[in-house]
């Protein structure tokens, strides 16, 4: 009969199955075999020679990786005198663990009240590919996941000033009151504004950032994975939108010049990668037209990258050639590519927009060719260049799509994911926007309608 171990996280992260002592033998060898039910592990281990002493134990990721590369033997010589030990064959099942965790199963022969050769290590990721997290009757928006895939951050309940912070591995909801949580960190620090200034929300507590001097209205919308730096707006006395950055403790301005070479009418910090890149966007000084810039890297040098592949400006139609950025402008959570749509113009009558994704690294600009594609939305933008889009300007989309710029397809994200990790749940419509992706891609947050609710939608498209 097997036997069932509940694993309790918050008390203990490693856990010890239980087993009969034995008696003094030489070493031995261990077959161990994992196995995962969403978050549910199973370890069975077979001795080589059934007489031997042995003890096993269930560690996640974050525990593992804190032992060291000599700390795993270490541990278990000092655990060992409370831990029961077994000999044969066994089975343990470990229940209610953390989702989208890896764990450690280690087998570990003992002789003497120490470990007798070296321990036996497999691993499995608790895993499930796909969750609904809004509560039953709420309407809630995703605004971002942290880099690790373990965060989502969002507005709660429309248009009220509340936001949520969805723990991935717990399953759970957490309501912000009075804050807009626009980005978050990998240790779950979420940033965005109140009615007053910029804010943090950490530890079960928001913690407010002294604005610049006079402003009106600031807030952040990026920070980086680490949380050292974060970026994002305030608005001053003239109601101007001047681009700020919060890092050492301290909000500074950073600044830029339009197409023109000019101080821009406003300029706004939405975003930032792991390499310190920041995206944003500006409104030139002569025409109020918007085009996407950036600030290169943690000494935040101006980049008005649009300037090279922008035409030359139009005097009978008021207005430029090509126009990259908007404030649709997105950043890859690596920091390298940045998104946006293009308006490219003909006509008073007609004058398409087709999204683009620039290679910061490779300084080169991709536009999507495929007319039908006009007018869909970038929404996000993977690490690798992959851009999400919705196949409407505003709202919710029918369904996602995914391009990659590299071959110039686009396809539904119902298609990517099945070609890509055989994703097909059953009964399951993918529809709406895929908002937000963690670093890997392996995690993409987005929304969907149906007849009578609003959700939000968790992907895991991928077990490793």
């Amino acid at each position: 009969m097997r036997k069932i171990v509940m694993a309790v996280m918050a008390a203990a992260s490693v856990i010890f199955a239980s087993c009969d002592q034995g008696r003094d033998i030489a070493v031995s060898e261990f077959t161990v075999d994992m196995a995962n039910d969403g978050n549910t592990v199973r370890v069975s281990v077979v001795p080589s020679d059934e007489s031997v002493s042995y003890c096993t134990g269930l560690i996640m990721e974050d525990d593992y990786a804190a032992l060291g590369e000599d700390g795993l033997v270490s541990y278990i010589n000092d655990q060992v005198a409370s831990a029961e030990l077994k000999t044969g064959p066994s089975t343990e099942v470990y229940q209610d663990l953390l989702w989208q965790t890896h764990y450690y199963a280690f087998v570990a022969q003992i002789n003497d009240g120490s470990v007798y050769g070296e321990p036996v290590v497999e691993s499995v990721k608790t895993y499930r590919p796909y969750v609904e997290f809004a509560p039953e009757g709420t309407i809630i928006a995703p605004y971002a996941v942290s880099d690790n895939g373990r965060w989502v951050v969002g507005n709660y309940q429309g248009e009220t000033m509340a936001s949520y912070i969805y723990d991935v591995r717990r399953d759970s909801l957490t309501i912000v009151d009075g804050v807009m949580l626009y980005d978050i960190t990998d240790a779950g620090v979420a940033y965005g504004k109140d009615f007053a200034g910029p804010v943090y929300y950490e530890d079960g507590q928001i913690k407010t950032v002294a604005a610049p001097a006079g402003s009106m209205e600031s807030g952040f919308y990026g920070v980086s994975p680490d949380g050292s730096v974060a970026v994002g707006y305030c608005m001053t006395e003239t109601h101007d939108n001047a681009a700020i950055v919060y890092e050492n403790g301290t909000i500074a301005n950073i600044t830029g010049t339009d197409i023109n070479g000019q101080t821009p009418d406003g300029i706004v910090a939405k975003g930032i990668g792991a390499n310190g890149n920041i995206a944003g966007y500006l409104l030139d000084s002569e025409h109020g037209q918007e085009f996407g810039c950036m600030w290169r890297g943690t000494s935040h040098e101006f980049d008005l990258f649009a300037d090279e592949y922008t035409g030359e400006w139009n005097e009978e139609l008021y207005t430029y050639t090509k126009r990259y950025g908007d404030l649709e402008i997105v950043i890859s959570p690596s920091g390298r590519y940045l998104a946006g749509k293009l308006q490219i113009s003909e006509s008073w009558e007609h004058m398409p927009t087709l999204a683009y994704v620039y290679d910061s690294e490779e300084d080169r600009m991709y536009e999507i060719s495929d007319v039908a594609y006009n007018e869909f939305r970038p929404c996000a933008v993977t690490s690798t260049g992959l851009l999400f889009l919705a196949d409407v300007p505003f709202g919710v989309s029918s369904q996602p799509y995914v391009w990659d710029f590299s071959t110039d397809q686009v396809s539904t994200f119902a298609d990517y994911a099945s070609q890509q990790y055989g994703y097909a749940p059953e009964g399951v419509t993918i529809q709406g926007s895929v908002l937000a992706t963690s670093d890997d891609g392996t995690v993409v947050v987005g929304n969907y309608t149906s007849d009578t609710a609003f959700y939000t939608t968790i992907y895991f498209m991928s077990e490793e």
